[in-house]
């Protein structure tokens, strides 16, 4: 599954005169690329501004919609959630709108030490953002939600080609389309839905959680979608100790369903780092051997 492309140029000069035009505030500031992702680029202004532009039309309705969102998820976890403070219109140099905010202070939790707080911190958030009335969330422009799953068959020989003995064995009815989707018990809540390292913002000196980012997927859905990527911060154990601090029902069919999306998830993230990012595959990998621990399953969760 490659990485879709752009319909639209952008570098640090078109970006820079964007700036000097819309935001004379913060005309002549550096500007530098700062990354991109499936649907939006990014650039950093100065030291404390972050522009993200979306990379294709059909990405505009999923940038308003999630403007009106943060201001909605705002209400309940506060500074913790980006604020879009610049909202940039189109123009000749640039045919969609964009936005603006301040960094979060700090880096993706898993390029930080591990505090024990940290997971007591994560609970508290989600239980807090699952609290938004899912009433006030706009809907989706297409329909989204963990169906993305279905797609791990299509794109398993690249998986497969970076998987070890042990763990092709293992993972091969989920690769397969095989292993049944355990049912849904949990009742529907607004989520996040794009919980992982790297929208999980932690300060490196103090390992305090100081952000959540990037709620374009953000939906009414499964909850246990937003403890699924917490895979990629520590394993079942970590998951476990989320949710001790999660004061919100969980159903009794959460482990099952938490270890199912787990597996397939990080399967088809590997299948993506293989296609997109090779340098990433070995992180992967070490995502997918914690999907696979069955030590902690085994303990009764």
């Amino acid at each position: 599954m490659q990485l879709p492309s752009s319909d639209c140029l952008l570098d640090e000069q078109i970006v820079a005169c964007l700036v000097e035009a819309q935001f004379p505030g913060l005309a002549g500031l550096l500007v530098s690329r700062f990354g991109a992702g499936w649907d939006h680029e990014l650039f950093r202004v100065g030291g404390q501004w972050i522009l993200r532009f979306p990379q294709r039309a059909e990405r505009v309705p999923w940038l308003l919609r999630e403007i009106e969102i943060l201001r909605v998820a705002a209400e309940r976890i506060g500074p913790k959630a980006p604020r879009f403070e610049l909202i940039g219109e189109p123009s000749e140099v640039y045919p969609y709108p964009f936005v603006g905010y301040r960094m979060l202070p700090g880096a993706g939790a898993d390029q930080v030490p591990v505090r024990a707080e940290l997971a007591g911190e994560i609970g508290r958030l989600l239980a807090a953002l699952h609290r938004v009335d899912p009433r006030r969330i706009p809907p989706a422009p297409e329909r989204w939600g963990d169906e993305r799953c279905a797609q791990l068959p299509e794109v398993a020989p690249a998986a497969r080609s970076a998987l070890g003995p042990q763990l092709r064995v293992l993972a091969e009815p989920y690769l397969s389309g095989l292993e049944a989707e355990p049912d849904r018990a949990a009742p529907m809540r607004f989520i996040h839905n794009d919980i992982c390292p790297d929208h999980l913002i932690v300060d490196a000196a103090t390992g305090e959680l100081t952000g959540l980012i990037d709620f374009t997927d953000a939906m009414v859905g499964d909850p246990v979608l937003d403890f699924a990527g917490l895979i990629g911060v520590g394993g079942y154990d970590f998951i476990a100790r989320v949710a001790d601090f999660y004061d919100l029902a969980l159903g009794d069919g959460f482990w099952p369903r938490l270890r199912w999306l787990a597996r397939m998830l990080t399967l088809l993230w590997l299948a993506e780092a293989v296609t997109n990012d090779p340098g990433a595959v070995p992180m992967h990998l070490a995502w997918v051997g914690r999907a696979f621990d069955q030590a902690f399953i085994d303990q009764g969760r």
